[in-house]
């Protein structure tokens, strides 16, 4: 039989607050975390706003402080909610055995620093002004720091935070695009349950505040230039949605096997029940009119669950203001029925990317030990969708919880949560 794994620890880094519970309270309050960016000058580019973490200081969480000139901030992010994931469940002075300690982390492309590539381009123009590739090797390269590289691959999320906490066991970089978080925590579920590992920091983390992501958005037709959004947020499965707000966050979680979390005595938010993944095959919808890849990720989740479509409580949307959350809401009734509770984050925190999955497994886990079911932020008129928006706050008992996360080309992934009983 596969081994329980329960959720001992969360650490969120995200637009509404630089805790899990801070995030959390964010989100039930209906917070807008979404504001006029400054983490550059936007000039006359059309979209004004997003979802930044502010304030962030993430070089104090790094134990090792020089490797901090090695971290872009999609580092820095990761770091920092997995210092604060470790803390909580109380394994941030290390593990007895640290070959049973494993990382899984979900990540995106890392944008690099404009700035910094500024003076190497700028040795590699041609007598016409335009770049040369073969200047670029003979004289650009040398202004650049020799390691300049290592601060912009993804898996270096993974390797910093091992390296932080002597996690010695197994180590996945997981790169599935805004899915990448949730199948992180689904596949860091899978390592405890065959065995191969007791605990994992596993969850996600990515900026999409940065030129170059913008661009590629806005030319994919994906970014609200709407001023509104700063005052209400995305809108999910509203009527007047008009498109995702880029943002940025990090986010993990502890994995712990159930009975040693029972043996530490610490405490147990929920039990990580069901986990399903697949891939629609389009190209950029997150979701095929059909919503058939959404519809095969939770039908895989509730059967890996043993659950019945009845037994979930409510559903943690992937909805971010985009034409796929009609096509979402429908999948959703299709697999649990119509009329299920439904709420999104997407519209106060903006779109955090690789790390929106994993923070709401974090704030969903957190809702089954609070017993509150935090409301969507901006949507008001859902368009006759067969699903039932959650507009305020619900206390109540959270048997289980499904979330979902899908991304661009199609991958998408849900993770089922219920409330731990020994």
């Amino acid at each position: 039989m596969p081994r329980r794994v329960v959720v001992t620890g969360t650490g969120v880094v995200s637009p509404l607050g630089q805790s899990a519970g801070e995030h959390f309270d964010g989100l039930v309050s209906a917070r807008i975390g979404i504001g006029p960016i400054t983490l550059f000058k936007v000039g006359d580019f059309p979209v004004k706003y997003a979802g930044e973490v502010k304030n962030f200081q993430g070089a104090k969480f790094v134990r090792n402080r020089k490797a901090v000139k090695m971290m872009a901030r999609d580092i820095l992010l990761s770091v920092t909610a997995a210092h604060l994931a470790a803390k909580d469940a109380g394994i941030f002075d290390g593990v007895e055995d640290p070959t049973r300690l494993g990382v899984s982390m979900g990540a995106g492309l890392i944008p690099q620093d404009l700035g910094e590539l500024g003076a190497a381009v700028a040795h590699s123009l041609d007598e016409n002004g335009r770049f040369d590739l073969r200047k670029f090797g003979r004289e650009g390269l040398a202004n650049l720091v020799p390691l300049w590289l290592l601060k912009y691959l993804p898996n270096m999320l993974n390797s910093h935070i091992s390296i932080e906490y002597n996690a010695q066991g197994p180590n996945n970089c997981i790169t599935a695009g805004n899915a990448s978080g949730l199948v992180a925590v689904g596949e860091a579920a899978r390592v405890i349950e065959r065995g191969d590992a007791d605990l994992m920091l596993a969850g996600g983390a990515q900026t999409k505040v940065d030129p170059l992501s913008f661009v590629r958005l806005y030319l994919a037709g994906k970014l609200s230039t709407s001023a509104d959004v700063a005052v209400c947020g995305s809108r999910p499965f509203d009527r007047a949605r008009s498109g995702m707000v880029a943002g940025e966050g990090s986010a993990v979680v502890v994995l712990e096997e159930e009975s040693r979390a029972r043996a530490r005595g610490v405490k147990i938010l929920a039990e990580v029940a069901g986990f399903g993944s697949s891939c629609g095959g389009q190209l950029l919808p997150e979701l095929s009119a059909d919503g058939r890849g959404a519809v095969e990720a939770m039908r895989s989740a509730l059967a890996d669950a043993k659950l019945a479509a009845s037994d979930i409580d409510a559903v943690f949307s992937d909805a971010s203001g985009l034409a796929e959350d009609a096509v979402e809401a429908k999948a959703i009734a299709e697999v649990l029925g119509p009329g299920k509770p439904v709420t999104a984050t997407r519209g106060a925190a903006g779109h955090m990317a690789a790390a929106a999955g994993a923070a709401d497994v974090a704030a969903a886990a957190t809702a089954v030990s609070r017993r509150v079911l935090p409301p969507i932020a901006g949507s008001e008129d859902a368009d006759g969708l067969p699903i039932d928006l959650v507009r305020r706050p619900r206390e109540g008992e959270l048997g289980a919880v499904l979330v979902n996360a899908f991304t661009f080309g199609g991958q998408t992934a849900s993770v089922i949560l219920k409330r731990y009983t020994p």
